[in-house]
């Protein structure tokens, strides 16, 4: 790691966790400017599937309520 790279995690870690929470955002954001085609179709297709499989009622849906509340009890800030 670079002395710059190496100051700007310095300074990174002193930011409150939102703050990094927002810097993850746009860092991800501009590693993932030109998303690849074949990628996104594939999420597409699966996102197609679970719906499909969900109408057929094939899998029961979790409210979003619940994912939030098992990933901030697995990920406590």
């Amino acid at each position: 790691m670079n002395e710059r790279v190496k100051k700007l995690s310095e300074e990174i870690r002193r930011l409150a966790p939102d703050e990094q929470a927002d810097l993850m955002d746009e860092l991800l954001v501009l590693a993932i400017r030109d998303p690849d085609p074949n990628v996104e179709q594939a999420w597409a297709a699966e996102a197609e599937r679970r719906l499909d499989a969900w109408e057929r009622g094939e899998t029961d849906a979790v409210p979003a309520e619940d994912v939030i509340d098992r990933l901030r009890s697995r990920f406590p800030r």
